[in-house]
């Protein structure tokens, strides 16, 4: 008799907590905190929850299964601002067209969306923004809200996806919290500031949601960023220099697994799988580039860019019967780039950029123009914003843009001495430590 009691003890537990899963589960689908199995009616969002801006990783890996694309943008958040699938160059390939890039997007990351992309319905075309920090030969790591287990695999998946993801995902305590914070959100609705293509829309969350931007003038919160960025490029090196030496031997890093590494399993995959694939250097603020001048000097950033294309003109001679994968720099020296900031006190936006890091739409269609061949009277790109880099005419480009720094920073000398005295005062002083707090420490528009 007590074995039998102890069998239905046994199963009665096991039913109260299947129910209560059950339960769960239920809830969270119909709240959709995350935004999985949201509709799109017309071109417009049925609706959003907060819960979707704090989690836009996971939000995008299940949009992209409704889209299904056959063209990509992959990238950070200044590709997810700037680029918009609606440019004549983007609409003009195969559909449907979607932005796929996300804050902080690691080049491991990167690599394995663009898996995940595939394996949902094979690729034609894609757009990569590169940062330099994607030319790092350092280990690729994932950000905290990076979820493998939801992502497709064109080799198959060895776990169903549906239990990898959806249920393992409906049934957490994270998904209920969230979806407490979604009912509770509904009282202040955010203005919606993604498109149904995946884009940012960067004059809603600038002017609308982002309180520093509006607190601060347009001079007041570009300075800020140029601070943040301080502290990234320094961040790392300060890091590396306070670390203890370990005493013991170091497993060799896989090439493969290093930033750069990804960046060519990228180009190798497009490659293997006749993908059409345009590599764009994203066009940031020249401050950006002087702050990382200052931290780790121009030949550093020549390596990156020289080691880019070595890539790429090796990659291209593996498959002489498809065209050539093209390397665009606009992330040099150049009238959009140099912008010069508005008078100080002064209200006054910039016309190219939202901040030091970010670039606005404008600026983006002059990046796609140049990368798609579109000429158009009424925007008509500036000549020297952007520059198809070759290998056996680097060293030409590489010198006209010292020439060029030569001259911006005869002009603009006090600003870019300011950021240099910034990041040596980083490496160097007490504000090390503000500077790397203040960098860790940024809003959700980060890169």
């Amino acid at each position: 008799m007590k074995k039998y009691n102890g069998y239905f003890y046994i199963v009665g537990v096991a039913t109260v907590m299947l129910s209560l899963l059950t339960a769960v589960a239920l809830f969270n689908k119909s709240v959709d905190p995350f935004g999985m199995y949201i509709k799109i009616d017309n071109g417009h969002f049925e609706s959003i929850s907060h819960p979707v801006y704090t989690r836009v990783r996971l939000f995008k890996a299940y949009e992209v299964e409704r889209v299904k694309p056959q063209t990509i943008i992959l990238g950070t958040s200044r590709s997810h601002i700037g680029y918009s699938c609606s440019h004549p160059g983007l609409a003009k390939l195969d559909g449907p067209c979607y932005n796929l890039a996300f804050d902080g997007a690691t080049s491991r990351e990167m690599y394995l969306y663009l898996r995940h992309a595939y394996a949902i319905k094979p690729i034609k075309h894609v757009l990569l923004g590169l940062e330099l920090f994607h030319l790092n030969p350092g280990p690729s790591s994932t950000k905290p809200d990076f979820d493998p287990l939801v992502l497709r695999n064109p080799d198959g998946n060895l776990i169903p996806r549906w239990l990898s993801g959806d249920l393992r995902i409906l049934t957490s305590l994270d998904t209920l919290e969230a979806s407490q914070t979604a009912i509770k959100a509904k009282e202040w609705e955010e203005p919606l500031w993604f498109t149904p293509d995946g884009q940012r829309m960067g004059e809603v969350f600038f002017r609308q949601v982002d309180g520093r931007y509006k607190q601060l003038t347009p001079r007041g919160y570009f300075q800020m960023t140029d601070k943040e960025a301080v502290g990234y490029e320094t961040g790392w090196q300060i890091e590396a220099k306070n670390k203890k030496p370990v005493l013991r031997a170091q497993t060799p890093l896989d090439p493969n697994e290093t930033s750069f590494g990804y960046v060519k399993q990228i180009v190798k995959f497009c490659r293997a799988h006749q993908i059409d694939l345009r590599i764009v250097i994203n066009p940031a603020h020249i401050h950006q580039l002087e702050i990382s001048i200052a931290g780790s000097g121009w030949s550093s950033i020549e390596y990156k860019k020289r080691t880019l294309v070595e890539l790429v003109d090796e990659a291209n001679a593996r498959f002489p019967n498809l065209p050539d994968t093209p390397i665009f720099d606009f992330n040099g020296y150049s009238e959009i780039t140099e912008e010069p900031m508005p008078e100080l006190g002064s209200d006054k936006e910039f016309k190219y950029y939202w901040d030091s890091s970010h670039f606005k739409k404008v600026v983006g269609n002059y990046v796609l123009d140049r990368v798609f061949g579109v000429s158009d009277p009424k925007h008509k790109t500036p000549a020297d914003f952007g520059t198809l880099l070759k290998k056996e005419s680097m060293d030409t480009y590489l010198a006209d843009q010292l020439k060029r720094q030569k001259i911006y920073r005869q002009r603009s000398s006090e600003e870019v001495a300011q950021l240099h005295k910034l990041v040596h005062e980083a490496l160097n002083g007490d504000t090390a430590i503000g500077l790397a707090e203040s960098a860790t420490n940024v809003s959700k528009d980060s890169l």
